[in-house]
């Protein structure tokens, strides 16, 4: 039987037989709802403090960007109608840094990465302009080693769990691509299923599909969590699977709906998690062993995390050396205002 087959059945006969208790969810760190016109004027106090000249610089940050939003979709409405207010836009910064020693010595990545979802209702309805750093397959690789270029484009979501995108991914010579995705959820008691799919094609690189599901139960905060990813393209027949395990301790989550954080455990707000996973490029070779543990927390308020990850790594390009490493980074949460508590609460208190 195919290993990835055997440590699938393994994990489930585990949540069957867990106890089924009544599970307490972590808290759940989500976008602040309203609209740009709800956004308070530029604050007159004074600031003294590392903390404040924090909070400040994030909210005048956040305020230009939203506002900027505003006139861009206004400006573009057809004169006839009257204008739709405008909701707030989420945006997410984030830096992710690797130092792994290598037989030949110690090597060093570091990338930026970065998620908008630009809500402009009067240039269409049911049209959402994005702008990501992530990868067009929602692959769950190295956040620090991932050097994807920089996408943009128009996302028309007919319901929540069905989306279709098309734009422009920045390159020396631009790529054009679209993609339609399938994320539903799936609730049996404390246990949680996330099924995904996504076909896509882009210019020089062909028709493609990824695709993936995940398996998830808690129990008063603690997390036992089974993703498995597959992503194969037609032109080259290429193959790569990655099967990871997390199990951990989580007080808080960003909830972002993206593949590749749930896999990685990068949607951790509050917490520590263990990751064992296991990656291959073909349907039965198998080219990496990973094992991690992820700690995370709050940095200031409840809109900058920063986070450190230990890990172990089997590379069959280096002959199965195990290979030392940490992971380090931060994720900045444009998502309210951070001199309003109710919008930007504080985590792990």
């Amino acid at each position: 039987m195919n290993p990835r087959v055997e440590i699938l059945s393994v994990l489930l006969a585990v949540i069957a037989i867990a106890p089924h208790a009544e599970a307490e969810d972590p808290e759940r760190v989500r976008p602040s709802s309203g609209t740009v016109g709800e956004l308070r004027k530029v604050s007159t106090e004074a600031v003294d403090t590392l903390g404040e000249y924090l909070d400040a610089g994030h909210d005048w940050l956040y305020r230009r960007l939203q506002h900027w939003f505003e006139d861009i979709d206004v400006r573009f409405a057809q004169s006839e109608h009257t204008p739709i207010v405008v909701p707030l836009s989420p945006l997410r910064i984030g830096l992710a840094s690797e130092f792994v020693h290598r037989r030949g010595g110690v090597e060093f990545a570091t990338t930026p990465d970065f998620e908008a979802a630009v809500r402009l209702p009067n240039l269409e309805r049911r049209l959402r302009v994005f702008v990501t750093s992530d990868d067009l397959q929602e692959s769950p690789g190295d956040p620090a080693l991932d050097r994807n270029p920089v996408r943009a484009g128009v996302r028309f979501v007919p319901q929540s769990h069905i989306g279709f995108e098309f734009g422009v991914r920045a390159k020396i010579w631009p790529a054009v691509f679209a993609a339609l995705r399938w994320t539903p959820e799936f609730h049996v008691g404390a246990l949680r299923v996330y099924p995904f799919a996504k076909t896509y094609v882009e210019s020089g690189l062909g028709f493609g599909t990824s695709g993936g599901i995940t398996f998830e139960q808690w129990s008063d905060r603690w997390i036992l969590r089974s993703a498995s990813y597959g992503n194969w393209v037609r032109n080259t027949s290429a193959t790569d699977w990655t099967q990871s395990f997390i199990v951990g301790y989580a007080r808080a989550i960003i909830e972002e709906r993206r593949y590749d954080r749930l896999a990685t455990g990068r949607d951790l707000a509050c917490g520590a998690v263990a990751r064992v996973s296991v990656s291959g490029d073909r349907v039965s070779r198998t080219s990496l062993y990973e094992a991690s543990v992820l700690m995370k927390r709050p940095l200031h308020g409840g809109w900058l995390y920063g986070y450190v990850e230990p890990v172990v790594r089997w590379d069959r390009r280096f002959g199965w050396h195990p290979d030392l490493g940490v992971r380090m980074g931060f994720d900045a949460l444009f998502w309210g205002l951070a001199s309003l508590p109710a919008e930007v609460a504080p985590y792990c208190r």
